[in-house]
């Protein structure tokens, strides 16, 4: 969220901080003051004590990076001395209420449930059409043997025919319950289940069946097999062949690859070094990324994004928006060590510069947001050379 604030000449703007904020830039308007080009003071009122929080000059320095940190429940006033208008800008600093409802959005959207569509009986009442179809043929044969056989033995095939009837009646209906409860898989081997047993009560040749059946699949299995075993056999026999001088030809190349690695590890550290250097002042530069645009010289106005570390690593200040920050090189406009570090890069580049405190803000520091004797790293990205 965009936090800001127009500072007016030889005005206060006393407030208690609603809800914590941050202080990135103040900026100068260029628009009013009319062809004044005096020194304009930004003044921070806190604790009955005053603090300049930076110098603006319509000549030198328009725009000044800031770190500044406000809490909830803090008594503040700005003010500023000399004409001109003051743009103080930056962010509020989001609360722990806004991110747990994000985090619950997120988690409301992951638990939406995914709907199963159900099972169809499709196959079930097909199964049990084939099985009244298969006792109509059994009847259809019995009738046709009782005919020539004599009266005799219509008696027995009668009683023959309604008992295998009564079986496969009662196996129907077993079978139409389990498939009600089964899934369409396991219907459907309970469908091929109950036609085998009712071959075996009809045709005795079924158990033949099974056994070819029970033959091919070995046969089968053994086929699969052989390729695996042939495969370990080779294996074997190149083992073998290992021992002896194969196996010191083995160790004579790995000692080989090991030495090349080691001598590759040295060459990366060595251009590694070479892209690390330190420079006037003990200030220590190293390229990221080599630009191929316009090379930034003194005097010349330059435009950047930044972020800003401590050297633990811990964040203070950044710009990656926009147009970035404009500002004068070599014009004391900036801390020195900005001054010195940034000069050679080409448009385009991105450094790392490591800032000594002396070349910084130095034993004060800057308060409250750098404290004293801190070592400043800065990655900067060259974005124009005006």
């Amino acid at each position: 969220m965009f936090w800001g604030l127009i500072i007016e000449p030889n005005k206060r703007y006393t407030q208690t901080v609603e809800r914590s904020f941050h202080v990135s830039m103040a900026s100068l308007d260029t628009n009013t003051g009319g062809s004044y080009t005096g020194v304009v003071q930004v003044m921070l009122h806190y604790e009955n004590r005053t603090f300049l929080l930076c110098t603006l000059n319509k000549g030198a320095a328009l725009q000044v990076p800031l770190d500044l940190n406000f809490q909830e429940g803090t008594e503040i006033a700005f003010s500023s001395n000399g004409s001109g208008l003051v743009h103080l800008t930056g962010y509020l600093v989001p609360e722990e209420d806004d991110l747990d409802d994000e985090l619950e959005e997120e988690e409301e959207e992951e638990d939406i449930p995914q709907l199963i569509g159900k099972p169809s009986k499709r196959k079930a009442t097909d199964s049990i059409k084939q099985s009244q179809n298969h006792l109509k043929r059994l009847k259809e044969e019995g009738e046709q043997q009782s005919s020539d056989e004599g009266d005799d033995d219509d008696e027995l095939d009668e009683e023959d025919d309604g008992s295998d009837s009564d079986e496969l009646q009662s196996a129907l209906l077993d079978a139409e319950e389990e498939e009600d409860e089964d899934d369409d898989d396991d219907d459907d081997d309970d469908e091929g289940d109950e036609e085998e047993e009712e071959e075996e009560v009809v045709k005795p040749s079924s158990t033949t069946k099974k056994q070819k059946q029970q033959k091919q699949q070995q046969q089968q299995q053994q086929q699969q097999q052989q390729p695996a075993q042939k495969q370990q056999n080779k294996k074997q026999e190149k083992q073998k062949l290992l021992n002896g001088k194969d196996v010191k030809q083995d160790q004579k190349q790995q000692a080989k690859q090991q030495k090349k690695n080691k001598l590759e590890q040295q060459v990366q550290a060595s251009k590694q070094e070479q892209k690390k250097r330190v420079i006037e002042g003990g200030v220590q530069i190293e390229d990221l990324t080599l630009g191929s645009g316009p090379p930034a010289k003194a005097g010349k106005f330059v435009s950047v994004y930044y972020v800003g570390r401590f050297k633990n690593g811990k964040k203070f200040d950044s710009c990656s928006q926009g147009d970035g920050f404009k500002f004068r090189l070599g014009k004391n406009e900036v801390i020195q060590g900005w001054d010195i570090g940034i000069v050679g890069m080409k448009t385009g580049g991105k450094r790392r510069i490591t800032i000594p405190p002396a070349l910084a803000y130095g034993a004060k520091g800057s308060p409250p947001a750098i404290p004293p004797n801190s070592v400043l790293v800065f990655e900067v990205d060259l974005r124009n050379v005006h």
